[in-house]
């Protein structure tokens, strides 16, 4: 399979930094409303990181800031191997910024609107990579909200998950929280990280509760303004491995108000799929969230005979993507062109 992601880095422009932190900026990843992505380097690193720093407006906004903050402290709870690794933040600072690892290779999106859909084979392998990071976030009490092709990059180990911009912390209360939340806390003092002072609630990005997903990547129990679970990123997990397999969204192209209707009153399109994840994968988009599986489960119905095959999960995955995730070579992207 040829998946490529960009060829060089986006030059560098006047206004823009030559350091963030301890990192050495080498050119642009990306720009939006938000922010900028940088590519850096710095002392024993191999590769780039990903820098993401946000606009001055935006800097100014103590609201922005302490939501920054906030998704800086979501990313610093996740590690799977199919999740962008979380490496450091300064939410401080006078323009705010936190790295992850960078990832090179293309978005799902642009691979398959570029190649078509994959083939039996890698549509699994991206259903367990998928599953595996979701079961991964969840464990943490993250709901990620924004699962969809463009926040999955096809690296050459696996499919790597990545934006946790509208991710909010959601799940309910278990036995082992306070026991994550303290190793946790540990954790963000090593790397620097502000809390926010005294007893706080259950931690979630400040903002609307109400925000929605992108257009026909939002589960109907979203769109019927009801709470978004775990069960609604599984939604749209299943929506991810159905426009795998078809090379096409799962309820079409359309403007906002209709893919709402679609996605609230419709059957979404599963052509292709693999026999093994036709019933798994109409049962996780399934209109009620309470018909759906967990993400565990579905990650454990996606492995199959795999899992009886490893003595545990994270052997079963790693056996799958090794098998099936064939034929992705990427490479980081070169620096730049020089203008002179």
């Amino acid at each position: 399979m040829k998946a490529r992601g960009p060829r060089r880095l986006g030059r560098l422009l006047p206004d823009d930094p030559g350091r963030i932190g301890a990192y050495t900026v080498v050119g642009r990843i990306g720009s939006g409303g938000m922010g900028t992505v940088y590519a850096a380097t710095g002392e024993g690193l191999r590769g780039y990181l990903a820098v993401k720093v946000v606009h001055r407006r935006h800097a100014e906004d103590a609201r922005f800031r302490e939501r920054f903050a906030a998704e800086a402290r979501l990313l610093a709870r996740v590690n799977s191997p199919c999740v962008a690794r979380f490496v450091g933040a300064d939410v401080l600072a006078e323009l705010p910024w936190l790295a992850t690892e960078y990832v090179p290779g293309p978005t799902l999106r642009h691979h398959v609107d570029r190649h078509g859909r994959l083939r039996a084979a890698m549509v699994r392998a991206l259903a367990v990579g998928t599953a595996d990071a979701l079961r991964a976030v969840h464990g943490t009490g993250v709901v990620h909200r924004d699962l969809q092709p463009s926040n999955v990059v096809l690296s050459a180990s696996g499919p790597k998950l990545l934006d946790f911009g509208i991710a909010h912390l959601g799940l309910r209360e278990e036995a082992t929280r306070w026991i994550r939340v303290r190793r946790y806390r540990r954790a963000v003092r090593d790397i620097g990280l502000p809390e926010p002072a005294g007893p706080q609630p259950p931690e979630e990005l400040p903002g609307p509760r109400d925000r929605l997903g992108t257009p026909g990547w939002t589960s109907p129990e979203q769109y019927r303004g009801r709470p978004v679970t775990a069960a609604s990123d599984v939604f749209l997990w299943g929506a991810l491995v159905a426009f795998a397999a078809a090379g096409r969204d799962p309820f079409g192209v359309a403007g906002p108000a209709e893919l709402a209707r679609r996605t609230v009153r419709e059957a979404p399109d599963l052509d292709h799929l693999p026999p093994e994840l036709e019933g798994l994968v109409e049962a996780a988009m399934a209109k009620d969230p309470r018909s759906r599986p967990t993400a565990p489960e579905a990650l454990d119905r996606a492995l199959g005979e795999d899992l009886r095959r490893h003595p545990n999960r994270p052997a079963a995955v790693r056996a799958v993507l090794a098998r099936d995730w064939t034929d992705v070579a990427v490479h980081p992207p070169k620096p730049p062109r020089r203008l002179f």
